[in-house]
């Protein structure tokens, strides 16, 4: 595959960020000599069978039977029983995976799971090595339609929350669904956060401005999130098991040419730490660890290099 340049009037949007690409860029400094760095987040979203008064719910989630993603109703049993496998189960043999390759890890926790799902909370801030906050549950999300002081609630709220049930401080934040204002950014930095997880943006981490200076964008590329890829894509999984390893093949061919590049990982306890697809996982760590011009470090470490 050929390296596709970025021509000079490329454009990146992103709120707070300029409209244009700086094509001058100096290379990453925080690589630390290696050609691709990887991060590995781990979500254990909780979903809610009757999400608060006042909540904004999605249009549409991944999950249930068959093709059906409409937008979250009560009594949808197959649904709330997949979503809680990633919690009894998916969570944990995803973690036990990470820990047998040597990989560290993220895991990204909401409100809500970490104040109803027994253990859960305090069973993982004892495995990962960065907790991650994820809103308040994966089907209440931010929206535009909040007021400023609505939003600011959200995010501290659930800031707190986690920080309560699993005696941790977080500095990363990934919003459910990847749903966010204009003003989350600035709103995140208020609340004492680093990093966001939200965008796939560029291959390396991107430092905001404005409001929003101190907030680094640590990219999660759509292509290789397992729910993105096996779920909205239906893509099989043989096929996300080779995306994953041509992307790793591309992103160190890319680096002799742009300089180092950056890989988040992006992984569900209720997709790849389902029996299925937990192979592909396990394969594709041990496949980082086992590779000389990789790196791997928490999304955290990535934010502050």
């Amino acid at each position: 595959m050929t390296l596709i340049p970025h021509p000079a009037e490329a454009v990146v949007f992103a709120p707070d960020l300029a409209h244009a690409y700086d094509t001058h860029r100096e290379p990453w400094a925080g690589a630390g000599g290696a050609k691709l760095t990887v991060s590995v987040l781990l979500h254990a979203p909780s979903y809610q069978d009757v999400p608060p008064a006042g909540s904004v719910t999605p249009m549409s989630m991944q999950g249930g039977v068959g093709r059906d993603t409409s937008e979250p109703r009560h009594g949808q049993v197959a649904r709330l029983s997949q979503w809680d496998f990633g919690l009894t189960v998916g969570i944990w043999r995803l973690l036990a995976i990470a820990e047998r390759s040597g990989v560290p890890v993220a895991v990204a926790l909401d409100e809500s799971g970490a104040r109803t799902v027994p253990g859960l909370a305090r069973g993982v801030a004892e495995r990962a090595q960065e907790i991650v906050v994820r809103g308040q549950a994966a089907n209440s999300i931010l929206s535009q339609a909040m007021d400023e002081s609505t939003e600011r609630s959200y995010i501290t709220r659930s800031r707190d929350a986690v920080a309560h049930y699993t005696a941790r401080e977080s500095t990363g934040w990934f919003s459910p669904e990847r749903a966010s204002t204009s003003r989350t950014t600035a709103l995140l930095r208020e609340s004492g956060f680093r990093w966001l997880g939200d965008w796939p943006i560029d291959e390396r981490p991107v430092a905001l401005t404005g409001r929003s200076s101190g907030l680094t964008a640590v990219a999660h590329p759509l292509e290789t999130e397992d729910m993105f890829a096996l779920y909205s894509r239906g893509q099989p999984f043989s096929d996300y098991e080779e995306v994953l390893a041509a992307t790793v093949d591309q992103l160190v061919a890319d680096a002799a040419i742009v300089g180092p590049r950056h890989l988040g990982l992006s992984w569900f306890g209720w997709v790849s730490g389902q029996a299925a697809f937990a192979d592909v996982a396990e394969r594709t760590l041990r496949m980082l660890v086992a590779h000389p011009d990789v790196r791997l470090v928490t999304p955290g470490e990535v934010a502050a290099l």
